[in-house]
C-alpha cells in the first residue's frame, strides 16, 4: 500500500498542475522544466530512518495539446540498513480543450519494472462522461463519470477559482496513474505565507506573480471512502509553477523544494 500511495503522489504532486489557455486563466502561464530535491521532513514510522530523491517535471505547449514528462526518483532508508529505491515516470499528452488524453507511466523498484500503465481516454463536451481504453498492463476500460477532468483541465479550473477568489474546490479527475486511474480531489485554497512570498519573489519567474497555498487530498473515487489516501500541501503560482511541495504519507511527510527553474521556448504554432 505504502509503495502504491508514494507511486501516485509522485505522479500526482505536478501532473495535477500544468496549466494552459492561459487567457482563460487571467494571466501568461510559463512552459517550464523544474527540478525538485526530495527529503524528509517529519517521521511518525520508526521503520524509516530517511528519505531522499529529485523530481524533474516538464510541461509543454505541444501546438496541439499539453505535453508533461516527469520524472522521480527516492531512496528509502530503513532502521534494519535496507535501502529501497524506487523511480517513476509519466509522459502525457492533453488535448487543449480537455477532451482527450493520453498516459504512460511507469515504476521500477531497485531497478526492476514493478508497475506500467499505459493507455488513452475521452470525455465528452460540457462536463459529460467519459472512457479511459487501456492497453497495459491488460487491456480494459475504465467508465469515467459527468464533469470527469483530465490533469490540465483540473489545474486550469483550479487557478480559475484561485484567481476568482474561490476557497473550494472538488472534483474527479483521471490520470491513470494505476489500474482504474481516477480519484477525487479536494482543494483548499488559502495565501501564501510572508516566508512563501519572500522565496517567490527571489525567483525571477516568479516575482509579483499571484499565488496560493493549496492543500489538496485525493480520495478513492467518489463514494468509495470517506478518508484521504494521501495528501499535499503545495504552494502554487499563476503561472503554473509549483515552488515547493509537502506530500504527506501519513506515517511520514516528503518535503519536494524547488532547486532550478528552467523557461521553455515558445513553440510557435
Amino acid at each position: 500500500m505504502t509503495k502504491r500511495l508514494l507511486f501516485r503522489a509522485a505522479i500526482l504532486c505536478l501532473c495535477v498542475l500544468p496549466l494552459g489557455a492561459g487567457a482563460r486563466a487571467g494571466t501568461d502561464i510559463l512552459p517550464h522544466r523544474a527540478l525538485y530535491e526530495l527529503s524528509m521532513l517529519s517521521n511518525r514510522d520508526a521503520n524509516v530512518l530517511a528519505v531522499d530523491g529529485d523530481m524533474a517535471f516538464e510541461w509543454q505547449d505541444s501546438c496541439d495539446g499539453w505535453s508533461v514528462n516527469q520524472r522521480s526518483q527516492m531512496a528509502f532508508y530503513y532502521d534494519g540498513g535496507e535501502t529501497t529505491k524506487i523511480n517513476w515516470s509519466l509522459v502525457s499528452w492533453e488535448a487543449k480543450d480537455g477532451g482527450a488524453y493520453r498516459f504512460i507511466v511507469r515504476q521500477m523498484t531497485d531497478g526492476k519494472l514493478t508497475d506500467e500503465f499505459r493507455g488513452d481516454a475521452a470525455v465528452e463536451p460540457d462536463g459529460g462522461a467519459g472512457t479511459a481504453h487501456y492497453t497495459a498492463p491488460d487491456e480494459h476500460t475504465v467508465t469515467l463519470p459527468n464533469g470527469s477532468l483530465f490533469p490540465s483541465a483540473h489545474s486550469l479550473a483550479l487557478i480559475e477559482r484561485a484567481l476568482a477568489g474561490e476557497t473550494l474546490f472538488w472534483a474527479q479527475v483521471f490520470d491513470g496513474s494505476d489500474a482504474e486511474g481516477l480519484f477525487g480531489v479536494s482543494a483548499v485554497i488559502t495565501p501564501l505565507s510572508a516566508a512563501a512570498r519572500a522565496r517567490a519573489d527571489a525567483e525571477p519567474q516568479l516575482k509579483g506573480v499571484p499565488g496560493w497555498h493549496v492543500a489538496l487530498a485525493f480520495f478513492a473515487p467518489e463514494g468509495q471512502a470517506a478518508e484521504p489516501e494521501h495528501e499535499q500541501q503545495l504552494d502554487l503560482f499563476a503561472n503554473g509553477v509549483v515552488d515547493e511541495l509537502e506530500l504527506d504519507y501519513g506515517d511520514f511527510t516528503v518535503l519536494a523544494a524547488l532547486k532550478k527553474l528552467e523557461p521553455l521556448p515558445d513553440p510557435k504554432c
